[in-house]
């Protein structure tokens, strides 16, 4: 089993109303598998599940042993869960009204429907 990476663009599906207030995110989504094509496959899914509509794919990786021990700390959490479970996503948004620059970073916890 191989660990993989993929960066997703994605939007809120309309009946997604945890985010309604957002306009677009990029996906880090880890998933641990025998191949890529499989990998890809889950990812679709679990992002998918959460009502999240893929625009496209913006980045593939196989990460390989040696990349693991410097990963930046939120790609090593998501690489952790991964492993626990298979298959791990953060979602980094850009809201429908933009805010300052300097504006704190607000983090929402999903469910999924």
């Amino acid at each position: 089993m191989n660990p993989y990476l993929f960066v997703i663009n994605v939007i809120p599906m309309p009946e997604n109303k945890d985010c309604a207030d957002i306009a677009s995110a990029i996906a880090h989504v880890w998933v641990i598998s025998e191949d890529r094509e499989s990998a890809k496959n889950r990812a679709l899914d679990y992002v998918t599940s959460y009502l999240w509509e893929i625009i496209d794919f913006e980045h593939e990786f196989e990460i390989q042993p040696q990349q693991i021990p410097v990963l930046h700390e939120d790609e090593a959490l998501l690489y952790k869960k991964a492993l626990q479970f298979g298959v791990a996503a953060d979602y980094i948004a850009h809201p429908k009204i933009p805010g300052k620059i300097d504006d704190p970073v607000i983090k929402k916890r999903l469910r999924r429907p």
